[in-house]
């Protein structure tokens, strides 16, 4: 018995306001239940080529196992999938550091990174760095990935409020990137999905632009059309400044096949 989810899926990414070029990647994996999300980091285009070659090669990946013939015959556990994923960040990793270590142009480049994998009724989040994950269910917009940066460890060990946080000058300092050194440490959790659940995937060049509040109004009133939904999100962010690249990408789970879970899921 196969296990039916039908997702929809929408992205769009922009250079905003200020920068010269686009150093975000985004890719959309419809037909394996996958999105990426990256925010480059380095010098001229050395930003552009880290996120694009970490888009890629997780991509491929993810791809390659989804299609494999054990997982299209027998499934597979959540932790294997954890697995795939995690290992596909640290080829991610050792390709861009590798990449940085023989041209001098591209020395210190790096990115951010956040997986969003679709794995039965759950969705499987790993991150690096402040690229977000929100989830908006039931009227209500829930951030459920955690900064990597040094402002989130400020907030973490309170010395600065969350209300104040929005005004600190060291908001996109973050303490993990992909490529930055020769290993990478990736988080990754698991949430379970409902039907018509909305995640957000997005840089943080929409989250310096719009506060949590703003964002769960936008969604509100667009979150039946999700194409809409991510060109207002980013025309927002560019009419209060537009000071960075603005990448997102929203995934609807428009069904679950809930009734076959007892038969068909495998236990972790």
């Amino acid at each position: 018995m196969s296990f039916q989810r039908v997702l929809e899926f929408a992205g769009l990414s922009d250079t905003g306001l200020v920068r010269a070029h686009n150093e975000d990647a985004i890719e959309i994996c419809a037909e394996a239940d996958f999105a990426i999300l990256a925010d480059g980091m380095g010098g001229y285009n050395a930003g552009e080529v880290a996120s694009k070659m970490t888009v890629d090669s997780i991509r491929q990946q993810l791809l390659r196992k989804k299609s494999s013939t054990f997982s299209s015959l027998f499934g597979h556990k959540t932790s294997i999938a954890m697995r795939w994923i995690k290992d596909a960040i640290d080829l991610a990793n050792n390709q861009v550091w590798g990449a940085a270590q023989e041209s001098a142009e591209l020395i210190g480049m790096g990115t951010t990174v956040v997986v969003a994998f679709c794995h039965y009724d759950k969705l499987l989040v790993a991150h690096v760095g402040d690229s977000r994950v929100y989830q908006y269910r039931s009227d209500k917009l829930r951030q459920i990935t955690h900064d990597h940066s040094v402002l989130q460890a400020q907030i973490d060990a309170g010395l600065i409020s969350e209300e104040n946080a929005q005004f600190s000058p060291i908001k996109n300092l973050i303490t993990r990137a992909v490529g930055a050194q020769d290993e990478v440490e990736v988080e990754i959790h698991e949430h379970p999905m409902e039907e018509g659940d909305i995640y957000l995937l997005c840089s943080d060049g929409l989250t310096d632009m719009l506060n949590h509040d703003q964002i769960l109004h936008l969604m509100r009133l667009h979150a039946d059309n999700l194409k809409l939904c991510c060109q207002v999100l980013i025309d927002s962010a560019n009419d209060q400044g537009g000071r960075d690249n603005i990448s997102v990408i929203l995934m609807r789970i428009s069904k679950l096949g809930s009734q076959s879970l007892k038969n068909y899921i495998l236990s972790k």
